[in-house]
């Protein structure tokens, strides 16, 4: 296999220089011991077993991370990360880490060290079987054509052919391989042709409950960092919205029952004809939607 030629590359693409006894290598696995970094640079620390085996854990020297810090991830301890040393002449130094390495989608929350390497050229396991061969897990994880951001726990940010979907709950809590197609919370942006000369932008959001709040609405809620309380409150005190429609079919009903109504002398209650009798059976209530709320 490719990676087992020990070449060295030269100016000249084609051209290549058989090293036998001192193959040039650079890149290393190693795993994490540390995140501990007193200045918060994203540095941690790093166990490689061809350097490190005498080194104590708290002893080991930082590893720098090579992704720009409009990226926000730092691997679990336990996982595995590629370290990119410098001058491999002084491997304590001149460390940056890559990572984590995650060996398959489903892994994504957590994956150990063996497991970890077993989709790489060091791998002592092979890969469990491939999550899109579960009937029950089609369209949890990204497909070849979509860009995505996967979080660690039931997360993610897919953005696919005219499409952006970000997502809260998308498999079971109990199973990383079972869709979740009772309550997941996703916003949905779809952009396409609505026939051969329009086009049309729509957005969906769905979840159990939504929240539509203002910072000068009233009744106030915090506005940062929102908790369970805060949720629960804003569901709470917050007023559930209008469903206009049915109100507007009140309000047609009151209409017709204020124009139409008939008084048999002057004093006495409307007669019971038929509008007032619509009017009576009006349910109010069924006008809010208790699950959108607004301030």
């Amino acid at each position: 296999m490719s990676y087992d030629k020990k070449y060295i590359q030269t100016s000249n693409p084609y051209q290549k220089i058989t090293n036998k006894e001192n193959p040039v290598r650079n890149i290393y696995y190693g795993e994490v011991i540390s995140l501990n970094d007193p200045n918060e640079g994203g540095r941690i620390q790093v166990k490689i077993p061809d350097f490190d085996n005498k080194t104590p854990n708290n002893q080991l020297p930082l590893a720098m991370p090579m992704l720009p810090k409009f990226f926000w991830i730092l691997p679990q301890v336990g996982e595995v990360v590629r370290v990119f040393i410098e001058d491999a002449r002084y491997p304590q130094r001149g460390r940056h880490w890559m990572g984590s390495i995650i060996s398959q989608p489903h892994k994504i929350g957590y994956d150990g060290y063996f497991s970890a390497l077993s989709t790489t050229n060091v791998s002592n396991i092979t890969p469990e079987p491939n999550p899109s061969t579960y009937p029950d897990a089609f369209g949890i994880y990204p497909n070849v054509k979509d860009i995505a951001i996967i979080g660690r726990d039931n997360t993610d940010i897919i953005l696919k052919e005219k499409s952006v979907l970000i997502r809260a709950g998308k498999h079971q809590i109990d199973n990383v391989l079972i869709l979740n197609k009772e309550n997941p919370a996703f916003i949905q942006l779809d952009y396409y042709y609505k026939d051969d000369k329009t086009t049309q932008s729509t957005i969906v959001t769905m979840a159990n409950k939504i929240a539509l709040v203002t910072h000068e609405g009233n009744p106030k809620f915090k506005s940062n960092t929102l908790g369970k309380i805060d949720i629960d409150k804003i569901f709470n005190e917050g007023h559930p919205l209008g469903r206009a429609d049915i109100m507007v079919q009140a309000m047609e009903i009151m209409r017709k029952a204020i124009l139409e109504h008939i008084h048999g002398y002057s004093g006495i209650p409307a007669d019971k004809n038929g509008i007032i009798n619509q009017l009576e059976k009006i349910d109010f209530s069924a006008i809010l939607q208790q699950n959108i709320r607004i301030n």
